[in-house]
């Protein structure tokens, strides 16, 4: 049985458009080596693929990390995060709070009939967790049930037009990965998958074989540049990715290794992991190896800010860093990267410009509002704001919890009214602003987003590009 509560998942959920933080790949790689979340819906960093875990007792932790690694190079859709010049007001979509009940009249969502804990059957719920100040400082962080958007008087009604861009680069992904593998030392072999079988890390990658250290880089469909490394032997998780495995879930994951990476890359083994060795280094120092290793790339990264992020997994032997131009925190150009005892451990980030793709009709805010209670507008295809990727500004395990009352049940009788719950919220302003989403194209894509405002202080954020210019590829 899957276990919900865990740490590192709940921020798994916070790195999703839906809240608001900066995702922790290896505390994520940590949970999914032992874990199978489900997917929910089509939640593009919450959405893991779980063919490779099914089974009842089945760890898969090289799947795993390279799951995470395809978060970090744009294939789990957000974990990037979004980017814009201007920062913006939040506004965002589910979240999920913490209280107590009392005779299933108030508390959180749990007391709800047919609302998990965790927040994963409200979907229809808007929010989400975010700190105050980030809302201008008043109304509550979060729904804590679903809701119905209904338009104000007044809200505008006019069409318009506003600008969208991509991140691009003209960088050869061929080229930086033989030059990076240079400069780092590592004697790599490219995977030789069977056929019928897919490379878990892309087509652009290299594997040293005695050290199982992997360099990938994408630039698919004329995107940014995106690179990924990952030291994984030297991982603080390397061990815990074996932990547990029975003889059975260890021979399957060799099958598996062998049939995604080709004969010429061994199987990892849990002998060959290397338990890391003396005190974690301080942030001061963490910061400093990561410049350095990043040197390696040849990126021009002057104009970078480096610092280690608000949240460290305690106990770890290991420091989290991030970087993001001057003004662009929590951007398409984010950099990530942990830094054990020995040095760099992993590290992912993105490169390229932000080039302009023309101006896009927009609908109105009214129209907004409407399209808000469309599930592929509402569900599937939200946009996140650039504050929705800042980290949360206070202790994540007593974030303040709304005041609400749940009706009590209805009695049941032959031939009632079905009983849902349902709050309606007048939309009294509303912004044209600008978002990120995910596209099927080359990533993120920098879009107008309708910023839907009610009475209470909430935000809620909606796609405003018109009908017209969306083209819906159909998937089979």
């Amino acid at each position: 049985m899957i276990d919900h509560d865990d740490e590192a998942l709940a921020k798994l959920r916070a790195s999703d458009p839906a809240t608001g933080s900066h995702p922790d790949l290896h505390s994520l790689r940590a949970l999914i080596s032992t874990k199978a979340p489900a997917s929910q819906g089509t939640d593009r960093v919450t959405a893991v693929h779980d063919d490779a875990f099914r089974g009842p007792r089945v760890h898969a932790p090289w799947i795993a990390a390279a799951a995470v690694a395809a978060f970090a190079m744009g294939g789990g859709g957000y974990a990037l995060g979004a980017h814009t010049a201007e920062p913006q007001p939040v506004a965002g979509q589910p979240g999920a709070g913490n209280g107590d009940t009392e005779d299933g009249a108030e508390g959180d969502s749990a007391a709800m009939g047919g609302m998990a804990a965790d927040g994963a059957s409200i979907t229809e719920a808007a929010g989400e967790a975010r700190s105050e100040a980030s809302m201008g400082g008043a109304g509550p962080n979060y729904d804590m049930g679903p809701v119905r958007l209904l338009p104000g008087p007044g809200l505008p009604t006019e069409r318009g037009t506003a600008p969208v861009r991509a991140l691009t680069s003209d960088v050869d992904a061929e080229e930086f990965l033989t030059t990076w593998a240079e400069r780092l030392g590592v004697e790599g072999v490219r995977p030789d998958p069977e056929e019928g079988s897919e490379g878990w890390y892309g087509e652009t990658v290299m594997i040293e074989p005695d050290t199982l250290r992997i360099l990938s880089v994408s630039s698919e469909g004329g995107g940014g540049l995106r690179f990924n490394y990952e030291d994984q032997l030297n991982s603080p998780y390397c061990e815990d990715m074996y932990s547990g495995a029975l003889p059975e879930d260890l021979e399957m994951m060799r099958e598996e290794w062998v049939k995604a990476m080709g004969p010429d890359i061994p199987p990892p083994d849990p002998s060959m992991c290397t338990t890391p060795e003396g005190s974690p280094p301080s942030e001061e120092q963490a910061v400093a190896a990561a410049e350095d290793f990043l040197a390696s790339t040849g990126l021009d990264l002057s104009g970078y800010t480096f610092q280690g992020v608000d949240y460290q997994e305690p106990g770890s032997s290991s420091i989290t860093v991030e970087g993001w131009p001057e003004g662009m925190r929590g951007s398409e150009l984010a950099m990530n990267l942990t830094v054990g005892p020995t040095g760099v451990v992993s590290a992912w980030g993105a490169a390229g410009e932000m080039t302009s793709l023309g101006d896009y009709p927009v609908i109105s805010a009214v129209e907004a509002v409407e399209r808000y209670a469309q599930r592929e507008f509402g569900m599937e295809y939200g946009v996140t704001l650039p504050e929705d990727m800042m980290p949360y500004e206070g202790d994540m395990s007593s974030m303040p919890v709304p005041d609400y009352t749940v009706p009590p049940p209805v009695p049941v009788e032959p031939g009632m009214q079905i009983p849902l719950l349902m709050k309606d919220k007048v939309v009294t302003s509303a912004e044209l602003t600008t978002g990120t989403m995910w596209t099927q194209s080359a990533g993120n894509m920098e879009v107008p987003a309708w910023k839907l405002m009610t009475d209470d202080g909430m935000h809620y954020a909606v796609l405003a590009i018109a009908d017209e210019s969306i083209d819906w590829i159909a998937w089979e």
